[in-house]
């Protein structure tokens, strides 16, 4: 017969072993950029197979900062991480942070091994030592042209820069080239305090917040790039027209966490600057995919002086202290 202190060893094997099971599932503590609740990125939480853990032995997480609509950001740029992950025999996660600074800090910390910043942030980054913590890869390109613009959009009514004294302006934020520096830059050169010259100044977090709220009257002008007009509005946008244009500003550029090594760099560069516009992955999806909304049309490597000017903007501004309007 079984005793009855048999059986408690029993039931206790039982509880171990389904706790056990209960643990296989990823822990995402450790995955995401930032704070988990404010990722936007959606992290796999899947519990851990066989089949996954062969076909993938690691992971690496893919950081880019935020530029859009972040739905449309995921969807863009998935194709691209799931080619990635075919190419470095890993499981690439996607991860679109809330906020540019954020990118520095994570691929510093070793939560982001890969990452894509703007230009602006790349900037940033350049200037607070970044070098020390990675390896630069590429950097994007689209249709040909290594540079875009920062467009100072207004409503149709609005005749020219005078005219907006004492209106509403709405910048992206501070860590933007197009939503912030550069059209800062421009105002200072034209000797316009933004903080003075305009009745109010909003900082509204990314670049569809500042055209809707221009487009919408809630505010009287805004700061954006010229490929967010260009992809969303090609024929007629509505009730918005562009008032100024800012100096060429270079596109996103990848970096490596040395953590990875220059292994991972070769590899990265390769298959980077690899991609054609028929690239696929296995299961047909095109990478450089423009009408899904991925900006980008290939990537090339250039010098990282190419982003001396945007770190001169950024020291431009840096100097610039914000003067509150006298009520």
């Amino acid at each position: 017969m079984v005793s009855l202190m048999h059986i408690r060893i029993i039931c206790l094997l039982c509880l171990t072993l389904i706790s056990c099971q209960r643990d296989t599932t990823a822990d995402i503590a450790n995955l995401a950029a930032g704070k988990k609740e404010e990722v936007y990125g959606e992290i796999d939480t899947a519990p851990k197979t066989e089949l996954n853990e062969t076909a993938y032995a690691r992971s690496i997480n893919f950081g880019v900062t935020p530029w859009g609509d972040i739905d449309k950001m995921r969807k863009a740029y998935q194709p691209l991480a799931n080619y990635l992950s075919e190419k470095l025999n890993a499981r690439v996660r996607l991860m679109i942070v809330q906020e540019y600074r954020e990118l520095v800090s994570d691929l510093k910390r070793g939560i982001v091994q890969i990452a894509s910043f703007s230009p602006g942030a790349y900037a940033d980054a350049l200037d607070e030592g970044i070098e020390k913590d990675s390896i630069y890869i590429a950097s994007a390109q689209l249709k040909g042209k290594d540079y875009y613009r920062g467009i100072i959009v207004a409503r149709n009514e609005v005749k020219d820069l005078a005219a907006l004294k004492n209106k509403t302006f709405a910048f992206v934020e501070t860590g933007s080239s197009s939503g912030y520096k550069y059209p800062l830059a421009l105002f200072l050169a034209n000797r316009i305090d933004p903080h003075k010259y305009f009745s109010k100044v909003y900082f509204l977090g990314s670049h569809p917040n500042v055209v809707d709220a221009v487009i919408n009257g809630k505010v009287d002008a805004g700061a954006t790039w010229d490929g967010y007009i260009e992809e969303n509005f090609p024929t007629n946008p509505p009730n918005i027209k562009v008032l100024l244009k800012t100096e060429p500003i270079p596109y996103d550029a990848v970096v490596v966490s040395r953590r990875k090594g220059a292994d991972l760099a070769g590899k990265l560069r390769e298959i980077l600057t690899g991609l054609k516009a028929y690239t696929v992955t296995k299961s047909g999806e095109k990478i450089l995919n423009l009408d899904t909304g991925f900006p980008y049309s290939g990537y090339v490597v250039h010098s990282q002086s190419i982003y001396n000017i945007v770190r001169k903007t950024g020291k431009a501004v840096g100097r610039y202290r914000k003067t509150e309007k006298a009520e």
